[in-house]
């Protein structure tokens, strides 16, 4: 079920104006539909039609016992809906260079047709409500796509696609139907231009640090046999030293977003739980070490004979903050106490959504493409969760916390097409006229 691609040839093309390919709900696509190969036809029509629809794949190898395909698949506008009727009537291209173009002005639209996206589907089949008045509320997906393999027996495929069909029918000529094709991009129709509020949400994490090395004076020396084995078994006469990292992290990022992510941490040092002999005493607290990454997953539904089947897999994202820590040159000193303002890291290391970077590059979990904006639709959802990770030093001794937290990830006005793969284009050969191969259902 490959992902309808853009077909151009000299029997039909569709040209967008401005060479714009993303819009919003409400946003009206203009462009011309063009031919320059010979006719001539006594009664000829042209239509051109904006679909739009979701669907879901997984094959699953049984070994012996076979494989078995599964499938979901919802449209999201009536076959009539968004259709125009370009050019009826005689028409005459010859031979000599000269082109036909029709115009045209198609609507992207704003609702989902509640009785299309119904049919042929079961509720249990769907992530969300087929009630009538349930469709009518849900907004359009954006344009997302995902393919892999999944507990190593399963491949699964699924995407969201919007795309122009223009159809030109002429009498008494060989080939009677000419189509081409052409994938938009949709957004919804909330995303904002560009954000600044990245919804911060403040968390306080306990760290105790044990070590002679606290006390003054003892900062570099040696450890006596004694002491060293009273912190090996984690002896109450070692001194500690307590304290709350907050941390304040992002809960709203927006992809190509060139604004620093804001990522804030302070110490506040715990006087209750830290030695007595040590409590008075000031303790510089570095950050040594930082792991950043977003996690994204994806879970499709497919129909089945008895029950619905599902799939998902997360794949992740990083950032290389191991070099821009490097690139500093010199200790991050964490501030520290209530009344000082938390230091920025993101702004530190320069972390920016623009900067991830795929990881988990393993044999059944790489990642492909680009991130796509959280969202939910009828067989597909796709959110997102950030995970990070900091180790902190002090004294000499160093202790590592990490969180994982659901955020939201936006996408931003005027992305680029989600262009497919390369290796999903089907071959097509004009000096032979040849066409696209059909969608297999």
């Amino acid at each position: 079920m490959p992902r309808t691609v853009a077909k151009a040839t000299p029997l039909l093309e569709i040209l967008l104006d401005g060479g714009e390919s993303t819009y919003r709900p409400g946003d009206t696509i203009t462009g011309r539909v063009v031919r320059s190969a010979p006719i001539v036809s006594s009664q000829a029509s042209l239509n051109i039609q904006f679909h739009g629809r979701s669907k879901s794949k997984m094959t699953v190898s049984r070994g012996q016992a076979g494989t078995s395909v599964y499938r979901g698949r919802f449209n999201f506008f009536d076959p009539g809906q968004n259709r125009q009727q370009l050019f009826y009537g005689p028409i005459h291209i010859p031979p000599d260079g000269a082109m036909k173009e029709w115009p045209f002005a198609i609507t992207v639209p704003t609702a989902l047709d509640p009785s299309t996206v119904a049919t042929g589907n079961q509720q249990k089949a769907s992530y969300l409500p087929l009630g009538p008045h349930d469709v009518a509320t849900h907004s359009l997906p954006p344009v997302f796509h995902a393919s892999g393999v999944w507990m190593i027996t399963t491949t699964y495929h699924c995407f969201v696609e919007y795309f122009l069909e223009a159809e030109l029918n002429a009498e008494g000529t060989a080939g009677s139907t000419d189509k081409a094709t052409l994938p938009v991009n949709v957004i919804p129709a909330y995303t904002p231009d560009m954000i600044t509020d990245f919804d911060l949400s403040r968390r306080s994490f306990l760290c105790r640090i044990s070590t002679y090395h606290l006390v003054p004076g003892m900062e570099a020396a040696s450890l006596s046999f004694q002491q060293r084995t009273q912190k090996f078994f984690g002896s109450s006469k070692v001194p500690q030293f307590a304290f709350s990292l907050q941390v304040e992290c992002p809960g709203i990022l927006q992809l190509g977003n060139p604004h620093l992510v804001p990522f804030r941490v302070l110490v506040i040092p715990d006087r209750t739980q830290t030695t007595e002999a040590i409590r008075d005493n000031s303790q510089t607290v570095t950050l040594t070490a930082m792991n950043f990454e977003i996690r994204a997953s994806t879970k499709l539904i497919c129909r089945g004979t008895l029950a619905p089947h599902t799939s998902s897999e997360t794949r992740k994202v990083g950032f290389d903050l191991k070099s821009a820590i490097a690139q500093l040159g010199a200790p991050i000193v964490l501030p520290s106490g209530e009344k000082s303002e938390p230091l920025d890291v993101g702004a530190l290391l320069q972390l920016s959504i623009t900067s991830a970077t795929p990881r988990g590059q393993g044999p059944f979990s790489r990642y492909k493409g680009q991130l796509y904006p959280s969202f939910e639709t009828y067989n597909i959802k796709h959110n997102h969760r950030l995970r990070w990770e900091l180790t902190v030093t002090t004294a000499g001794e160093s202790t590592t916390l990490s969180n994982e937290v659901d955020i939201t990830l936006l996408p931003l006005s005027g992305l680029p097409l989600y262009e497919p793969p390369l290796d999903e284009l089907p071959a097509y050969d004009k000096a032979e006229g040849g066409d696209w191969p059909k969608e297999k259902e």
